[in-house]
């Protein structure tokens, strides 16, 4: 994903129903770090525990149909221009131009695929129901990237953490898409530029919220790092085996971006959890900013002693952990800050505090 200046200049409103076609209005993005807002109040959110699911978590139900319906985009490309001057311009004319668009793609250079739709099967899971580090946080300001998505998969591996671990990219679609309406958007079929706006608290809207699931923002904001199944690998483009971004051949068990963001001007689908891109292989130290828009998403599988009066020891200690793990993440804002208390040893020395 292109993360230079030019490419967060423009953030498209959309528009807020099909049949009107009704103009796109251009506004001015924030820079990544202006994005990042003081916490805000947040509304009861009415995240229930139980089910087996670690406290904040839903469970879900691992069958159904994902992938995108139709093509809610008005899709202006721009990899056969010599130069790219402010092609958000278009996007009036192109969600109008396009039938059932609601929402403007300015695509760049490269282009990651849409997922289309497909039946999926895995076991029933657990979600974090907002995405980390919680509800009332700012998301972190260094994101993630493939050294430190790898880093935080080292820490989960371990299971001090309890059960939780990357979600699949397929658990990623079910949670936010919802597995039997699959939506194009977590909230809904018809992008609303009222819904989800980047610069919040995680959870101050209330309406980000995938009805079915309970899940909230995911892939209306950031994008969020998974690990790639079966179901995803063999239907990740329309002639496997699939290349993003990152230029490598896509495998079962590789760290993948998952979803898009609220920016028009990007290389995956805005707005929709039905697309991914790569990275490429984990680099060391692979810490920095690059990754600000690329969270993370976190499950885990259902145990039934969670829904104990009184739980173990040993689970009392993986969620003492766990909480210690987002502390410490929200205290610096840097997410690597969290896999390094959690790890026992400094994992980004060379980034300035």
């Amino acid at each position: 994903m292109i993360k230079t200046a030019a490419h967060w200049v423009a953030l498209v409103s959309l528009c807020t129903a099909c049949a009107e076609q009704s103009p796109v209005a251009v506004t001015v993005s924030p820079s990544p770090e202006a994005a990042i807002s003081q916490p805000a109040a947040v509304p009861d959110l009415g995240v229930e525990r139980g089910q087996g699911c670690p406290p904040g978590m839903v469970r879900v139900h691992g069958e159904g149909t994902v992938g995108m319906r139709g093509q809610p985009y008005g899709i202006i490309p721009t990899r056969h221009l010599a130069t790219v001057d402010a092609p958000e311009r278009q996007c009036s004319a192109a969600v109008a131009g396009t039938r059932g668009a609601t929402a403007c793609w300015v695509q760049t250079d490269q282009v990651d695929p849409v997922l289309t739709p497909r039946t999926v099967s895995v076991p029933d899971f657990c979600i974090e129901a907002l995405p980390f580090p919680g509800a009332g946080a700012e998301y972190p300001v260094d994101g993630m990237t493939a050294g430190t998505v790898a880093l935080l998969d080292e820490l989960l591996a371990t299971g001090r953490l309890g059960s939780r671990r990357l979600c699949t990219t397929t658990e990623y679609q079910l949670a936010v898409a919802g597995p039997t309406s699959n939506l194009r958007f977590v909230y809904g079929d018809i992008a609303d530029s009222g819904r989800c706006q980047a610069g919040q608290a995680i959870g101050s809207d209330p309406d980000c919220r995938n009805p079915e699931t309970g899940v909230f923002e995911y892939g209306a904001i950031h994008s969020h790092w998974t690990r790639a199944d079966s179901s995803f690998v063999a239907s990740a483009c329309a002639k496997p085996p699939c290349k993003g971004a990152g230029n490598r051949v896509l495998k079962v068990g590789a760290f993948v971006v998952a979803g898009g963001t609220n920016r028009v001007q990007t290389r995956q689908a805005p707005l929709t959890p039905h697309t991914w891109h790569d990275h490429g292989e984990p680099a060391d130290p692979g810490c920095g900013d690059q990754g600000w828009d690329d969270q993370v998403a976190i499950c885990a599988t259902p145990d039934a002693r969670y829904d104990q009066p009184a739980w173990p020891v040993a689970l009392e200690a993986a969620e003492s952990a766990w909480a210690a793990f987002g502390a410490a993440t929200r205290a610096q804002g840097r997410i690597t800050d969290g896999i390094a208390q959690g790890l026992g040893r400094p994992v980004c020395p060379e980034v300035p505090r």
